[in-house]
C-alpha cells in the first residue's frame, strides 16, 4: 500500500526561514532586486522569473508562503538550505 503524498507533505518538518535568507539565497541564484515598495521587494532573474519577498523586519516567513516563494525561484526546500549553508 502507497504512501499519500498529501500525508508526507503534512508530515514533512518545515524548517522556518526569514526574508533575509530569502533575499540571500534569491541573490545568490542571480535575482537581483529591481523595486521595493513599502515591506515587499521585487526580485528579478535575467531569464524572466520574478517573486515578491516581504520584509517585515526579521520575523519569520510563513510555511505558505516560503513554498510559493521557493516555486518562484525555481527550487526546493532542500536546494534552500544547501544554498544558504
Amino acid at each position: 500500500m502507497g504512501v499519500c503524498f498529501l500525508t508526507m507533505l503534512m508530515q514533512r518538518p518545515f524548517m522556518p526561514a526569514r526574508a533575509s535568507d530569502l533575499q540571500k539565497v534569491a541573490g545568490k541564484l542571480g535575482f537581483r532586486m529591481v523595486r521595493q515598495k513599502g515591506s515587499h521587494a521585487r526580485w528579478k532573474h535575467p531569464d524572466g522569473r520574478a517573486t515578491t519577498i516581504p520584509i517585515h523586519g526579521d520575523s519569520e516567513i510563513g510555511s505558505w508562503l516560503f513554498h510559493e516563494i521557493l516555486k518562484q525561484l525555481g527550487i526546493t526546500e532542500e536546494d534552500f538550505h544547501k544554498i544558504l549553508d
